[in-house]
């Protein structure tokens, strides 16, 4: 199974709680970039995951407007920022078995897309998920472990890479 993990857009600086901060015009821009580009490798996915914090929701509305999603949607609060990884981990795989999923979405936040990417793989390399950045996972449902395969970031792609 591929496991996509992505971090939300650039987000605001200020708003009333961390839960509530919204995409900045940047960042919806940046997310439209990956997305577009994202489609290039997957057009589907079985599963979708999300952080139920306000940027994170709106990252996903501009992933689920250019690929096509699944009825099966998640909205997890394991998915935010301060969430334990190896618990989420958990969450994500059983959906995943229990919908025999092939390909599947992520979108959270920082420390816990890298944190997470860590536990799956079991490795110390841990990617700098910028802002819309994703990583791509290789998952084996048999043992719940996985391989990064590659992580891009908005200017890696806008420079072709």
């Amino acid at each position: 199974m591929k496991l996509y993990i992505m971090r939300h857009g650039q987000a605001q600086i200020a708003a009333p709680s961390d839960s509530e901060r919204e995409l900045t015009i940047q960042g919806q821009i940046e997310t439209d970039v990956m997305v577009k580009w994202l489609g290039n490798m997957a057009q589907s996915f079985d599963i979708s995951f999300v952080s139920p914090y306000r940027r994170a929701l709106q990252t996903f509305n501009i992933v689920s407007q250019e690929l096509e999603m699944s009825v099966h949607h998640y909205c997890l609060n394991e998915l935010t920022p301060e969430s334990n990884p190896s618990s989420c981990a958990d969450a994500l795989l059983a959906y995943c078995a229990e919908h025999k999923a092939n390909n599947a979405i992520v979108v959270s936040h920082l420390p816990l897309v890298g944190l997470l990417v860590n536990d799956l793989c079991r490795d110390d390399f841990v990617p700098a998920f910028t802002t819309s950045s994703i990583a791509c996972l290789e998952i084996d449902l048999n043992v719940w472990q996985g391989t990064l395969l590659w992580h891009k970031t908005v200017d890696e792609v806008l420079m072709g890479g």
